[in-house]
């Protein structure tokens, strides 16, 4: 029960993290997120936002709509907005670029997901070409398995056309032999089926 319990997800204990490491992969993912959020915000509201952030060495990293530079100024100077609402073209058409280019950038990473995963299930399987002698018990049970249900689709297909050419047939040709591919000679079933062939 006290195992459950603490698998549930909880609220997370902001503390520094100790590790240098992870601390600056943890501040570049979290900044990614926080310049991402702040342009959403600039997108959809027409806001004016400015961003200056520090990594825990001490680089500075900024994202400013329109710009840093003039959103520190208007905060500083408190200057009043010439147009309410004005947006830049430019600015507006680079943003949904850059929302778009978001976009992209998420699918490829889902499909990268999708193709590891095709390969690994993939590799799983890669013993099936090798040769008998290099297969454990299991690997050859698997195959005979998967070629036996080959030879059931195989026999059924057989029998299937078989039945074509025969109802294709005018009544006064010669019958065609239905063959039992568990029980029939090779150079049997080649004279019975290659003259009916188109």
């Amino acid at each position: 029960m006290a195992r459950k319990m603490n698998q549930r997800r909880g609220k997370i204990q902001l503390k520094m993290i100790p590790q240098k490491g992870a601390r600056q992969v943890t501040f570049s993912k979290r900044k990614a997120s926080l310049f991402k959020k702040a342009n959403e915000l600039c997108t959809l509201t027409g806001a004016q936002v400015a961003i200056i952030v520090f990594s825990p060495g001490g680089k500075p990293f900024s994202f400013g709509h329109p710009s840093v530079d003039t959103i520190t100024n208007r905060f500083l100077n408190q200057w009043p907005m010439s147009v309410p609402g004005y947006q830049n073209p430019v600015v507006a058409e680079l943003n949904q670029r850059y929302n778009n280019l978001c976009q992209q950038i998420e699918a490829e990473k889902r499909r990268g997901e999708m193709l590891q995963q095709m390969e690994m299930e993939r590799q799983k399987h890669c013993w099936l070409g090798r040769p008998m002698e290099e297969l454990n018990l299991r690997q050859l049970m698997i195959s005979k398995k998967l070629m036996e249900d080959l030879r059931g689709k195989l026999v059924e297909r057989v029998k299937e056309l078989s039945v074509q050419q025969f109802c294709a047939m005018p009544s006064s040709a010669n019958p065609v032999r239905f063959i039992d591919l568990n029980v029939a000679d090779p150079a049997e079933t080649e004279s019975s089926f290659y003259p009916f062939m188109d």
